[in-house]
């Protein structure tokens, strides 16, 4: 009699495939792995990976309504996003002299920054994946508030970047989700 035994899958098969938000905070992190950054260096990179999801998240958002992002609590933390950045520019205006400006996706890359360090673990996968669903959240539940906030990102980008095309966060998002996307297809194909 012939027992039949299920193979082991090999890695690549079993590994989940990377996220957006994975994704992104590698480019930006380069070849650091995001355990051995130090913080500012990982919530700048947290940051700056967050701004172009919710750039993306606001250009296409039919590409971030899945259930993981739609989920409740996670409605209620992009909540308190929403909450801090309208403080932020709530002092700004009252104070315009003494006061800088704090972007929607400053505040979740210091959160998700000062959560992973302190649990002493930040692995770049999870931490994307994180950063991707909070974004996404943040974008889809309080796409108003990030419209004005894009707005003002404009003018003020546009006043620092003398550039052949004016700044625009949407469509740079927008670009990145269509390069992973084709990454992954590509990746798909090749296996």
């Amino acid at each position: 009699m012939r027992w039949f035994r299920r193979q082991a899958a090999s890695p690549a098969e079993t590994a989940k495939p990377a996220s957006f938000g994975a994704w992104l905070l590698a480019q930006f992190a380069g070849d650091e792995p995001a355990g051995a950054m130090p913080f500012q260096k990982l919530e700048r990179a947290c940051s700056n990976a967050a701004s172009l999801v919710c750039g993306a998240a606001f250009a296409r958002p039919e590409a971030f309504r899945r259930a993981d992002i739609l989920r409740p609590a996670l409605r209620e933390e992009a909540g308190v996003v929403a909450r801090r950045t309208a403080d932020g520019f709530k002092a700004a205006l009252a104070d315009r002299e003494h006061t800088v400006l704090a972007w929607p996706w400053e505040h979740m890359g210091t959160s998700l920054a000062w959560q992973a360090t302190r649990a002493g673990e930040a692995d770049a996968a999870a931490l994307g994946e994180r950063l991707e669903t909070l974004a996404g959240a943040y974008a889809i539940f309080y796409r108003e508030q990030l419209a004005a906030v894009l707005d003002l990102w404009r003018q003020v980008a546009a006043g620092v970047y003398r550039g052949e095309r004016e700044p625009d966060l949407p469509a740079m998002g927008a670009e990145m989700l269509a390069a992973f996307e084709a990454r992954e297809r590509g990746a798909a194909a090749g296996s």
